[in-house]
């Protein structure tokens, strides 16, 4: 009762799925031939399966009465019983064996064109979510990210052949079928009257209920792919603190919703089957019942009995597939509607329609009045401002430092100039260009970024340190290593470039990653250079070698350090002190320390806690 209450409570979704069919098949569109072929094989396929019900017919009857249709008669022209019987079973023989080779022709084609349309989709996907901003990856977890488009990509093929494949034979089907019933008896052909209404009705009462249970059930599986992937890729910390059962228990709960939901999506879907297969009972109870009267009172053959009761099936077979297919439809649109979602995605980052290459000579950089805030890019409703009015102009070939305590904005200030972030108001201009006006991918290519959290692939020390330039030689990485002090350590390890690093970088220390990083760095090559914290992580014997590097690297570039040892910074043109957002400071380190301001005061804080 509870089930039932609970069903007219549900808000049945309005979309019957027609404008993602559409677009599916404009995504789908390199496939369409292919999938034209599927489809002439399969009407052939179909139109040879319903000749088999007229051999049927033609064999039983000649059998039990010795008797041939005029239209098997005037074509089997031998008299021999025997010879008759060989021709009928020839003909069955020869029908059989074309369809089966055409249905395994068609088999070949499908299976390659489902994988074709998976790798299609996933570039698609991948290109995509790879152009949204890094605001959307702060949002999104990649294991939602990962199962939300793995669930929707698998279901596509199977929607667009249905449309394209499927839909047309059946209806032939479906239609001949019913022809031949009505030919051969009208009155017994009224049960179709009344049962393929009734399936019809249940299949899509049954096709709801599905597509309710389902967009519930993707969710969790979601949530569980998730604490998969995080469980995982933070293993070591689960260790650290002897948490795998809280993991495992994350787990559980996800699960035993996932299992609430199938029960009671099952529980509808019983129901349904048995009011179906109810209408098939009562629908050939009467078909045998009262065939099985005309054969006994009005002299109708056994065969054409047969022939009438396989067309029967003929009729509902089709019928029964068409709702299967509605039923499959309106699952996998949910999975479809999701990845489309992604794709919709309106990201705040985004190219302008005009946008053109940024040409980048100088390398300065300015910040013109900026106003920013993570939680609302369009308006301040009362949040924490990162920045308010923030005005700085960095010149090219400008070595400046930001520091101050963590919060303040500095690791945003760089965000914002690698534009994964946008002001809500205000410009940031390079070499006079509004970077709102150029296309991301170009702004980044002149910039090269040593990040405090050091991201690696697990692949080979040499394939991340090239990751900085695909077209670099082996001579030109190891260069790049030697100038970051890397090289040495590399050489000395068994496999020396083609050392796997492990997954994000697990075998390496981070100073190790650090000067990966930085050997990533100056094989780019770029015209600015940023550099997060890249020294926090290195003991000091390692910093004053990363140091030496460092102003290797930045030599005729355009630099912004960010940085809390101020022992990094000393030797910057240039240190902008942050506080709350806004400079409260700025100079070179003499010129600091001369002042009784905030920067004075951190430095001897820090000189104290190292002495």
């Amino acid at each position: 009762m509870q089930c039932v209450q609970r069903l007219y409570q549900l808000n049945w979704e309005t979309s019957n799925g027609v404008k993602e069919i559409k677009r599916l098949l404009v995504e789908t569109k390199p496939l369409h031939p292919v999938l034209l072929v599927i489809l002439a094989l399969t009407i052939i396929s179909s139109l040879l399966s319903l000749l088999t019900p007229w051999i049927y017919r033609e064999m039983v009857n000649f059998l039990t009465m010795q008797k041939l249709s005029s239209l098997f008669a005037h074509y089997i022209l031998v008299q021999d019983k025997f010879a008759v019987l060989i021709w009928l079973v020839g003909i069955y023989f020869g029908i059989e064996l074309i369809t089966a080779a055409i249905d395994q022709m068609q088999g070949y084609l499908d299976g390659i064109t489902g994988v074709r349309c998976n790798l299609i989709l996933s570039k698609k996907s991948l290109h995509r979510l790879l152009a949204m901003s890094v605001g959307f990856f702060e949002k999104k977890a990649p294991g939602m990210l990962s199962a939300r488009m793995n669930s929707g990509i698998s279901e596509v093929y199977g929607i667009v052949r249905s449309v394209l494949v499927s839909i047309i034979p059946l209806t032939l089907n479906f239609i001949i079928a019913v022809v031949v019933l009505f030919m051969f008896s009208k009155t017994l052909a009224i049960v179709f009257a009344v049962m393929a209404p009734l399936h019809v009705i249940i299949s899509i009462w049954r096709a709801k209920v599905m597509r309710f249970w389902q967009k519930k059930i993707r969710t969790q599986w979601e949530q569980q792919h998730r604490v998969l992937i995080d469980s995982f890729s933070h293993q070591q910390l689960v260790k650290e603190f002897s948490r795998e059962d809280t993991e495992v228990s994350r787990l559980e709960a996800i699960q035993a919703k996932i299992l609430s939901l199938r029960i009671a999506q099952e529980k509808w879907l019983r129901l349904t089957g048995i009011l179906r297969r109810l209408v098939y009972i009562f629908g050939y109870m009467w078909v045998y019942g009262y065939g099985g009267y005309l054969v006994l009172t009005k002299g109708l053959l056994i065969g054409d009995l047969i022939l009438f009761i396989t067309y029967l099936q003929r009729v509902m077979g089709p019928l029964s597939s068409a709702m299967q297919i509605y039923d499959s439809m309106q699952v996998g649109m949910v999975s479809i509607q999701r990845l489309f979602k992604l794709w919709d995605y309106k990201d705040n980052v985004v190219d302008a329609l005009d946008a053109k290459p940024i040409k980048i000579t100088e390398g300065g950089i300015e910040f013109k009045k900026v106003n920013f805030s993570y939680k609302n890019t369009t308006k301040f409703k009362g949040e924490k401002v990162v920045f308010k009015n923030l005005s700085l102009r960095i010149n090219p070939n400008e070595v400046v430092a930001l520091v101050g305590p963590s919060g303040v904005g500095k690791s945003t200030f760089v965000k914002l100039l690698m534009r994964f972030y946008d002001p809500v108001d205000g410009q940031v201009l390079i070499d006079g260009q509004d970077i709102k006006q150029v296309t991301q991918r170009s702004l980044r290519r002149y910039i090269s970024a040593v990040m405090q959290d050091v991201t690696v692939f697990n692949k080979t020390i040499g394939y991340n340190i090239k990751y900085g330039k695909p077209t670099a030689t082996d001579q030109q990485i190891s260069e790049a290593a030697k100038i970051a002090n890397f090289y040495d350590f590399v050489v000395s390890l068994r496999k020396k470039f083609k050392t796997l690093v492990g997954e994000k970088g697990v075998r390496l220390s981070g100073g190790e990653r650090q000067r990966l990083a930085i050997a990533r760095a100056i094989l780019k090559d770029a015209k600015i250079i940023v550099m997060d914290e890249a020294t926090s992580a290195l003991d000091s014997e390692n910093e004053k070698k990363i140091q030496d590097a460092m102003w290797k690297l930045i030599e005729g570039r355009t630099t912004i350090i960010v940085a809390h040892r101020l022992s990094t910074v000393k030797r910057a043109n240039r240190i902008v002190v942050f506080d709350k957002g806004r400079i409260l400071e700025q100079g070179t380190h003499d010129e600091l320390m001369k002042k009784s301001g905030y920067y004075r005061r951190l430095f001897t804080m820090q000189g104290e806690r190292l002495s």
